[in-house]
């Protein structure tokens, strides 16, 4: 008879999962060709707008016009922390979650592309100067669209909300409990 894991086991051992596969995407390969391919299709969308635009690479570098497109670019993070969010979800079968990160990752994709053009549009048309398109206006285009990725992989993955449930009120009586002990400490 096996003993069952209790709740800050279960915890842990999905924290350590998250941890290990957003890490392994994000870091051990090599997105030159993510890198490349976002140049060049962010390109052809400023082109079909009418806007002189070149995608190359250069030293391993891919870029839009003078703008480098580095990995954060891409929006590899998103898909990895997407997927390390995913992968270790117990009692959701895999070809559920390879869909729904399938489906984030195309969107993650063009949102991304999207937000290049958008940016370089903004600042070639004299609406924004870089440092305010790429910067808060690059953030809060992020933020949106993660978001939206969430509500995306909700509709793929019912389950989500009731394991976002779970954890939070772990994570609520693991502080509850940690603030309790220290006030009468004192």
């Amino acid at each position: 008879m096996r003993a069952k894991a209790g709740p800050t086991v279960k915890f842990l051992l999905y924290a350590l999962g998250f941890s290990a596969i957003s890490c392994a995407i994000y870091f051990l390969p090599d997105y030159g060709f993510l890198k490349a391919a976002t140049a060049e299709h962010s390109a052809l969308v400023l082109s079909a707008l009418g806007m002189e635009a070149k995608a190359f690479v250069s030293g391993g570098r891919a870029f839009v016009n003078q703008f480098e497109i580095a990995k954060e670019c891409t929006g590899i993070q998103v898909v990895a922390v997407f997927s390390g969010f995913i992968l270790p979800l117990p009692r959701v079968p895999f070809k559920v979650k390879a869909k729904a990160i399938a489906l984030v990752s195309l969107a993650v994709y063009v949102g991304n592309v999207l937000r290049i053009v958008v940016e370089v549009w903004m600042l070639y048309n004299g609406v924004l100067p870089w440092s305010q398109a790429h910067g808060p206006l690059g953030t809060v285009l992020s933020i949106f669209s993660v978001f939206i990725f969430f509500l995306m992989a909700e509709r793929c993955i019912p389950q989500i909300g009731r394991y976002l449930d779970e954890a939070l009120a772990y994570l609520l009586k693991r502080i509850s409990f940690i603030g309790r002990g220290s006030r009468e400490g004192n």
